[in-house]
C-alpha cells in the first residue's frame, strides 16, 4: 500500500485503520478498503495506537497518539466546598477537585487531605440536641394534653392521672436538665408511660 505525496493511494487495497472520534479520543479499529486514487477516510490513521491500561485513554493530537488518565464517570469533590459532582471528560482532575470524599459536612480540605472542622460539628451536634431536647418536651406536653385540659375546666384528676402528670413533669425536667454540650453522646431519659 502506497499514497502519492497528496495522500491519494496510488492501488487498491484493503487495511486497518484506528479511527478517533470529533474529540480526537480513539474509538476503535476497522478494516477498511481504500481505492486507487483515494485517501483516508476522515479521522482515521494508519499507525496503531499504544495500548491503554483502566482508567486511561487515548488521543491524537498534533499527528501522536497520547495517553491520558480518565476518571469519567466517577464522582470528583470540590475541595472548597466539598461538593461531588461526576467527572465528564478525560484528563487530569483539575485543579480544586479531589477524587477523595469527605467523611463529614464538616470536612475542610488541608494538605491534600479531609480533615474535620470538630468545633463545626460539636456547635451542630448542640444545636440538633437543642432541638431534638424541644421535641422531647413538646411530645411529653402534648401526652398529658387531656389531663392539663382537665385542670383547667376544675375537674378532679384520678389517682392514675395525677401519678402521670407528675411522672410526665419529672421527665420535662430531667429532659430540661440535660447537659446538651455533650452532643452528641447524649443519653435522654425515656418519656414515661
Amino acid at each position: 500500500m502506497t499514497f502519492d505525496e497528496y495522500g491519494f493511494a496510488k492501488e487498491d487495497f484493503t487495511t486497518t485503520v484506528y479511527i478517533i472520534d470529533d474529540k480526537n479520543e480513539y474509538v476503535g479499529k476497522t478494516e477498511t478498503i481504500i481505492s486507487a486514487g483515494t485517501g483516508l477516510p476522515a479521522r482515521a490513521y494508519l499507525d496503531a495506537p499504544p495500548s491503554a491500561e483502566p482508567g486511561k485513554a487515548i488521543f491524537r493530537i498534533e499527528g501522536k497518539w497520547i495517553i491520558v488518565n480518565d476518571y469519567r464517570g466517577s464522582v470528583i469533590y470540590s475541595t472548597t466546598t466539598g461538593q461531588g459532582e461526576i467527572f465528564k471528560s478525560a484528563g487530569d482532575i483539575p485543579d480544586g477537585f479531589t477524587l477523595l470524599k469527605p467523611a463529614t459536612l464538616f470536612d475542610k480540605w488541608a494538605e491534600n487531605a479531609w480533615v474535620t472542622d470538630t468545633q463545626a460539628q460539636h456547635a451542630a451536634d448542640v444545636s440538633n440536641a437543642e432541638m431534638y431536647a424541644q421535641q422531647l418536651v413538646d411530645a411529653a406536653m402534648q401526652s398529658i394534653s387531656v389531663i392539663q385540659l382537665k385542670l383547667q375546666a376544675g375537674r378532679a384528676l384520678t389517682d392514675m392521672e395525677k401519678s402521670r402528670l407528675n411522672a410526665t413533669l419529672d421527665y420535662i425536667d430531667e429532659v430540661s436538665a440535660t447537659d446538651i454540650s455533650a452532643a452528641p453522646d447524649i443519653t435522654w431519659p425515656s418519656l414515661p408511660v
